[in-house]
């Protein structure tokens, strides 16, 4: 059977977290609130295990939205990535649970530092995108009575490691392991074997379903694609039952995240291998950029995000 791209029925872009929107329960131990990049509470019986932060000004409406469904204080907060919107209200959720334990990868540090050095450049290139919008949500957030806006933080992680790091909470095995992909070398994907559930992130660029943006538009790093294939096996070999990801709702059964993910990593490593061969073969880049198209099985959606 031909599959059916799921990116024709995703939405793409992403917003920022607002009150009692975009949030919900994944299932009867996960809780999700929407924003600039996805905050998940994971519950135990000793305590939750927090996915991501929010930009800083995100944080409170994010706290309000996970509370709204649960009130399992936080042991550990893991950072999925170090770009700004993933580690921005860290000191916040510190504050409100003393004893908590920050968790990202060895890169965490490099890259915060890289992003602030850009911080001017990058905010001016990509400021088509989100100054209009967020004008908007300041104001629904001063309506809603959140005036004092909550700073942004750049915070550094208790534990790093390089490559692998588990760990059990209230009986939930916890398997964080590194894999630079589509957005930053410091990207880490949350696995609970137990329940074949595998949190990526942004792992695979900003909207699920979508060809990764290797060189963008505000600036970033460039964007290997090879190691965004890596990563695309990474996921493939744990066999996911459900994938949740950093933007908007999960994916849900193995034949359709393998089916996905396969499509995803075959993409790159075709429009990779052509471009290598045209290259070698002397031709030059516009006739590769009307040469090469996608095979069927390997047809994956073009976003302008980042």
């Amino acid at each position: 059977m031909m599959r059916e791209p799921i990116y024709k029925t995703r939405r793409v872009g992403p917003a920022a977290a607002e009150f009692d929107q975009n949030c919900q329960r994944v299932n009867d131990f996960i809780v999700m609130s929407e924003g600039n990049s996805n905050v998940y509470l994971i519950e135990t019986p000793e305590g939750g295990i927090q996915l991501n932060a929010g930009m800083g000004f995100e944080a409170p409406v994010h706290r309000h939205n996970l509370a709204t469904f649960s009130q399992t204080p936080v042991k550990y907060l893991i950072t999925t990535q170090g770009h700004v919107d993933h580690v921005g209200g860290v000191q916040y959720f510190r504050d409100l649970n003393p004893g908590l334990t920050y968790i990202a990868q060895a890169g965490n540090h490099e890259h915060q530092s890289y992003d602030a050095r850009l911080q001017t450049f990058r905010s001016a290139r990509s400021a088509f995108r989100f100054q209009d919008e967020f004008k908007e949500v300041f104001q629904r957030y001063a309506a809603a009575g959140y005036t004092q806006i909550n700073p942004q933080d750049r915070p550094t992680p208790d534990v790093t490691f390089e490559t692998r790091y588990e760990f059990t909470l209230g009986g939930l095995d916890v398997v964080l392991i590194a894999a630079a992909g589509a957005e930053t070398n410091d990207s880490l994907i949350v696995w609970l074997p137990q329940h074949k559930i595998v949190f990526t992130g942004n792992l695979f660029g900003c909207p699920f379903g979508h060809f990764p943006n290797l060189v963008t538009i505000r600036g970033d790093r460039y964007r290997d694609a090879l190691t965004c294939a890596a990563a695309a096996q990474t996921v493939l070999d744990l066999g996911a039952e459900l994938l949740v990801y950093g933007h908007h709702e999960p994916i849900v059964g193995a034949d359709v995240i393998a089916a996905e993910v396969t499509a995803y990593r075959d993409a790159i490593l075709h429009v990779h291998d052509a471009v290598v061969q045209g290259m070698n073969d002397g031709k030059e880049l516009h006739v590769l950029q009307n040469e090469i198209t996608l095979p069927p099985n390997a047809k994956w959606g073009r976003a302008m995000a980042s």
